[in-house]
């Protein structure tokens, strides 16, 4: 590989990577600094989720068709489907071009690129990075919106990715990004 590939490749893992640590960032605002970094465990009665803001019923039914999407994408990683990931990921980027509100449309763009980069040729670990973009921006729909309970967000702290997963389909982690443990990780949220 040519120096200048590498140097291009550095440059879009540094994006990625700041792209990440923002909606992280932005996700998790609301704890106080004193608090310290804690594990939500699934069934802690002590956690109260912060108050979801309510949206229209034709707002919520098109991020419910995002989620509904996503699922198929998170099950074509779990099982790491090269030929279903891509598939999956287009389709899920088509749905995104269909949301109406422009506050959810314009949080979602970056992710829709990144969705648009998720090929069959790219490696486990390139589509991993990618993936994790698109779930930390559906986690920061999960946590801002009311979209009922069937969407939690989990999270893995040995390969540090997040992802959403239907907690009311299956109620076991099913970890995408790590097939040597996967059932690793830990349901972060509980709505």
């Amino acid at each position: 590989m040519c120096p200048n590939c590498n140097k291009v490749s550095l440059k879009k893992t540094a994006i990625i990577v700041l792209v990440s640590v923002l909606v992280v960032f932005l996700n998790t605002k609301e704890v106080k600094a004193s608090e310290g970094h804690q594990h939500h465990k699934m069934g802690d009665s002590t956690k109260k989720e912060k108050p979801r803001k309510v949206i229209s019923e034709i707002d919520k039914k098109s991020v419910i068709a995002i989620l509904v999407k996503n699922e198929i994408l998170h099950d074509s990683f779990f099982e790491y489907n090269k030929d279903q990931i891509e598939k999956s990921a287009k389709a899920l980027s088509v749905e995104i071009d269909k949301i109406k509100n422009t506050e959810i449309s314009n949080l979602l763009k970056y992710s829709q690129k990144k969705l648009n980069e998720i090929k069959k040729s790219n490696t486990r670990e390139q589509n991993n990075e990618l993936y994790n973009v698109v779930s930390t921006a559906l986690i920061y729909l999960v946590n801002t919106y009311e979209l009922g309970s069937k969407y939690n967000a989990y999270s893995c702290p040995m390969v540090k990715k997040k992802w959403i997963q239907n907690s009311s389909k299956v109620s076991k982690v099913k970890n995408p990004y790590a097939p040597e443990m996967p059932h690793c990780g830990s349901q972060d949220t509980s709505y």
